[in-house]
């Protein structure tokens, strides 16, 4: 027998491929990945948070003493905004041992919102702007439903397992380009969830408009408030985006969402308007 050291193939050491391809690629597919490993850690947040009972959530949060706006300042507003969300709590499938309590504080702020522990707060930027008790109805049921659906505390959940995740990716807490990637990845996977709370908070909150006062009448208004206190300087290509990037669903899709509901549920969308109390202009004008 003979044996022959034979050269290797040209070539063996290189590929057609150009490197910066590979490096793009390699690139391409460690965000996805990352984007996929925060995904399921937000979702495997969001769900054991939920397990948590709310005793325990309400008992934190008094512990912690989160200070909620100032109620001795504006005892009239804040006892009509609690006796608002109790009236409509009475029509939704809050479960036994479940409270809600509304704050007020009087900002500028066109804004409302749902925290952990129950408590609601809002600002006298968008009070102000209520023309009547079925809008602001629909505002205070859409808050009641992420308590109702425990999105605060799954949120908060998801929000700490992304965190852990973007620490134990990097070493940090998110510093630095790889930092800023994995925080960009962890946003876009938050943002499709909080979407969600959103339509199912819509949904419950229809319901609850409509079983309170006979219609839903007010609902598509509150939108159409929103849209214009923001206004419409979108296009087609921004409102693709925003569909895509947005906390918050477009306010006409939502419209359009909530119209379809009260026709398949054939609820009226129009009906007799509850006007808001007769010192509420005042109550906000206190200091």
């Amino acid at each position: 027998m003979e044996y022959h050291n034979k050269l290797p193939p040209e070539g063996i050491n290189t590929t057609a491929v150009h490197p910066l391809k590979q490096f793009f690629q390699m690139i391409i597919a460690a965000i996805v990945l990352v984007v996929l490993l925060i995904a399921v850690l937000q979702f495997s947040g969001s769900f054991l948070a939920k397990r948590i009972p709310f005793s325990f959530e309400t008992a934190i949060v008094s512990k912690v003493e989160v200070p909620f706006g100032d109620a001795s300042k504006h005892p009239e507003l804040t006892r009509y905004l609690n006796d608002l969300a109790q009236r409509l709590m009475a029509n939704m499938p809050i479960p036994e041992g479940m409270t809600v309590q509304v704050h007020y504080e009087s900002e500028e702020i066109f804004n409302a919102f749902a925290t952990v522990g129950g408590n609601l707060l809002f600002y006298k930027g968008l009070l102000q702007e209520m023309p009547n008790e079925n809008m602001l109805a629909m505002v205070m049921a859409h808050e009641v439903s992420h308590v109702l659906h425990r999105d605060p505390i799954a949120a908060m959940g998801g929000g700490v397992a992304s965190a852990i995740a973007v620490l134990g990716l990097t070493g940090n807490a998110g510093t630095g380009p790889a930092g800023s990637v994995l925080n960009m990845a962890g946003s876009l996977t938050s943002v499709q969830f909080t979407r969600g709370m959103e339509l199912a908070a819509d949904s419950q909150a229809l319901a609850a408009l409509y079983s309170t006062y006979g219609h839903v009448g007010g609902a598509a208004e509150l939108f159409e408030l929103f849209s214009e206190q923001r206004g419409d300087s979108s296009t087609a290509l921004t409102q693709w985006f925003e569909r895509f990037s947005s906390t918050h669903p477009l306010d006409e899709d939502r419209i359009e969402r909530m119209n379809n509901i009260a026709s398949e549920k054939e609820w009226p969308v129009n009906g007799d308007i509850t006007p808001l109390p007769a010192g509420f202009t005042q109550w906000l004008q206190a200091e």
